[in-house]
């Protein structure tokens, strides 16, 4: 009879435990926008400054998220900026719920398309990426790889 008793109890105090979970759980903000950015190998960028309207907004967490209040459906200017990639802005009406991607393509990740693509004999396009990449950072060995790409389109 014990065993029931607290058999009963136990059954009741889970109810009420995940009952309370739930309620402590944050919930989905309606009115904000969220804005996830990943690079061009679709891993998260962290750290990414973001602007809306030339106003910094904040940075983005480790997993490449922000979330941001939205209290009017208008033209906005929202851009993403890290040191080492390149800067990408997009312009659109903002409306609360949105969901906002940005793919940030690194130099490092051009430089390295270039040499894949220097190898594949692809000559115009491993210089269109070697280019990209020294938009983002003047680099020497990136310089150098821009000038192979060009003595091999010349043979």
């Amino acid at each position: 009879m014990q065993n029931k008793k607290l058999n009963s109890v136990m059954i009741i105090l889970s109810v009420m435990v995940s009952f309370i979970s739930c309620k402590t759980l944050p919930e989905k903000k309606i009115d904000s926008a969220y804005i996830m950015v990943y690079d061009y190998e679709n891993s998260e960028v962290m750290n990414v400054a973001l602007y809306l309207d030339d106003n910094e907004l904040g940075k983005t967490d480790i997993y490449g998220r922000f979330t941001f209040p939205v209290d009017d459906e208008k033209v906005h200017v929202i851009k993403a900026v890290k040191e080492g990639y390149e800067k990408v802005e997009q312009e659109m009406i903002l409306k609360p719920g949105i969901l906002i991607y940005f793919k940030l393509g690194s130099g490092k990740y051009y430089a390295k398309e270039a040499e894949k693509l220097l190898d594949e004999n692809k000559y115009g396009k491993a210089l269109s990426m070697i280019n990209n990449a020294l938009k983002i950072e003047e680099r020497k060995d990136w310089k150098y790889l821009k000038d192979v790409i060009i003595k091999r389109m010349e043979k």
